[in-house]
């Protein structure tokens, strides 16, 4: 079998002196298939103690037990603007103490959101070689497609994650860039068609 050391992902970034570097970045679902028993030093950090800061204590629990729950029905419900009123009031304290909000009865339909779920489990579910394959990489194109950006240093604590990354909005944004997986073959469609959903209730907000 072989090992996970094998596997990463270039990342390029400017040093102090504005030189160009390239980090070569360990493929966390790499890690993760071998199994490990400590954290790799690169994904190592301390945080200082927050008892009172409560994004840092949300973080370890359920996300819905703590954010505020937004009901898009009550914010479209024109004709009760008492029900319009309290979401609006609960949309600005997520907005302002937490900068996130859960959002329900949104009406995007469970299809096109399983659709999402299954294209990026598909993609995920390739091996790392298939993945490189399929759509090009942060090096190839700036900001876009499959491994690691934000890299800044050889010493800077990385998060666990591997990241595949497009814009679907504009239309034509990405027009002659290879940032769109082409395994599966359905997954730019349900992405755009998540996301044009989602601008729906971007624009009721």
């Amino acid at each position: 079998m072989e090992s996970s050391d094998n596997f990463f992902h270039e990342a390029s970034y400017l040093d102090q002196e504005g030189q160009s570097r390239t980090s070569k970045v360990p493929v966390v679902q790499e890690i993760a298939r071998r199994g490990i028993k400590h954290l790799p030093k690169r994904f190592a950090r301390m945080h200082p103690q927050h008892d009172h800061d409560p994004v840092t204590s949300f973080l370890a629990d359920d996300v819905s037990e703590f954010l505020p729950s937004i009901s898009m029905a009550n914010l479209r419900a024109r004709f009760k603007p008492e029900d319009r009123a309290q979401e609006l009031a609960k949309l600005a304290n997520g907005a302002g103490a937490w900068g996130m909000f859960v959002i329900k009865d949104h009406g995007v339909t469970w299809s096109v959101l399983q659709g999402v779920r299954d294209v990026v489990k598909e993609f995920f579910g390739l091996s790392f070689e298939e993945k490189k394959a399929s759509v090009g990489s942060y090096v190839s194109v700036d900001n876009m497609g499959y491994g690691r950006n934000f890299v800044k240093s050889e010493d800077q604590p990385l998060d666990w994650i591997d990241r595949v990354t497009m814009k679907a909005a504009p239309a034509g944004a990405t027009q002659g860039l290879h940032v769109w997986p082409q395994r599966p073959a359905n997954f730019r469609h349900a992405i755009e068609q998540y996301v044009a959903e989602a601008r729906s209730i971007l624009n009721d907000l």
